[in-house]
């Protein structure tokens, strides 16, 4: 075991020294590598509300958002690989995240994706795309441009992907009219839905989203926070637990932790090998206020004999162990 102290008030630097434009995604572990995906935004200056205006051309709301890979295997030293899709479709991305699919062997990247009609981002009518690599370094290229059959439409916010020890897939998502949350069963391929398959009962109130979905010692875990787009403010966390993917799930008293304490919004959570691992993107916290360059946070989460989960507080510095 080996343990990597990593700062959540320095950004993530590359192999030449450059911070890397690495956001809202996920990391998983491949043999002794850590694979971090994520939405490059550019550099652009953000809004002063995160949020200002969707109009196409202001910063997090542009037509040249990438999906970023970088990886390392300490969690200090990072190689940055740059964009991983040739054929994303036009409008404006968010919010990738990778997962491999037991049956066909390959990597399943799905993310968000906003038309644009009359300049402007359109949220109402925003899907899910999902590609496909043999090999998680990529290229993936789309295999499902516009996924159907998710049991609500209106989907801009993030897709969690999980797979679970039996193979089988599910996708934790959120509704835009209501931002109300659902878990459903993924085909074995991981590229759409199940046809036919379940979907949870609604999972918390409404006005909610970063969600994500991971499992622990047969406890399976949703975590959530208020809608929160690009804000400085951060959002709290909620969690959820259940003994089955597809719930019903049950709140817990506390929170994993608070808006004013960590400034930031769910993004995943990963497993190291020994210690699971909170990723929030700090927005609007980079010095010179370019979007490319705001932090991240990263907290081992702490868990009770029980399952359920301590709240964290602030650390510059935390201890991962891998």
């Amino acid at each position: 075991m080996s343990t990597a102290a990593v700062s959540n008030i320095n950004p993530h630097r590359d192999q030449n020294g450059n911070i890397m434009d690495i956001h809202d995604g996920n990391t998983i572990r491949i043999g002794d590598t850590f694979f971090w995906y994520g939405a490059g935004y550019g550099d652009c200056q953000e809004m002063s509300t995160g949020c200002e205006t969707d109009k196409v051309g202001s910063c997090g709301f542009n037509l040249n958002h990438t999906i970023n890979l970088a990886t390392s295997t300490d969690l200090i030293h990072w190689n940055f690989h740059g964009p991983i899709i040739t054929d994303r479709p036009y409008g404006i991305l968010f919010s990738p995240w990778v997962a491999r699919s037991n049956t066909t062997g390959f990597y399943v990247l799905w993310f968000n994706l906003l038309p644009v009609i009359d300049g402007t981002g359109d949220f109402i009518h925003s899907y899910y795309v999902v590609a496909s690599s043999e090999s998680p370094y990529g290229p993936f290229k789309v295999v499902n441009k516009n996924v159907t059959g998710i049991e609500y439409q209106h989907l801009p916010d993030a897709p969690s992907i999980f797979v679970d020890d039996d193979g089988k897939g599910y996708i934790a998502f959120t509704h835009e009219s209501t931002h109300i949350n659902h878990v459903q069963q993924l085909a074995p391929d991981l590229t759409g839905p199940l046809p036919g398959g379940q979907i949870s009962a609604q999972i918390g109130g409404g006005n909610n989203e970063g969600i994500l979905m991971f499992k622990r010692q047969g406890i399976y875990y949703i975590m959530m926070g208020p809608c929160c787009c690009f804000c400085v403010e951060g959002s709290d966390i909620y969690v959820f637990t259940a003994t089955s993917p597809l719930g019903p799930y049950q709140e817990q008293s506390n929170k994993v932790i608070a808006a004013n304490v960590w400034h930031g919004q769910t993004g995943s959570v990963w497993f190291t090998g020994v210690d699971w691992i909170l990723y929030g993107d700090r927005w609007q916290s980079a010095p010179d206020k370019i979007k490319a360059h705001d932090f991240s946070y990263w907290g081992p989460l702490i868990f009770n004999p029980n399952g359920s989960l301590q709240t964290l507080s602030w650390e510059e510095t935390v201890q991962i162990r891998y």
